[in-house]
């Protein structure tokens, strides 16, 4: 009897688990959030030309986009 509240709370752990797994966005998307932290870690920890130069392609994909 005793342990019923630690059972308790590993249920609701559980369940709540469950629903962030459920939420998680799957295929495509997954992939798309994975790249851009990926490459955002990537920046962070890179050199201070290869994060100026990642802006500046991302600089003209953009204006490329506007023409």
């Amino acid at each position: 009897m005793l342990d019923l509240p630690d059972y308790i709370v590993v249920f609701y752990f559980a369940v709540l688990a469950f629903i962030i797994g459920w939420a998680m966005p799957r295929g495509k998307y997954l992939k798309a959030i994975q790249l851009r932290f990926l490459k955002a870690l990537h920046n962070f920890f890179a050199d201070e030309g290869e994060y100026i130069q990642n802006k500046v392609e991302r600089v003209r994909k953009i204006t490329r986009r506007k023409k």
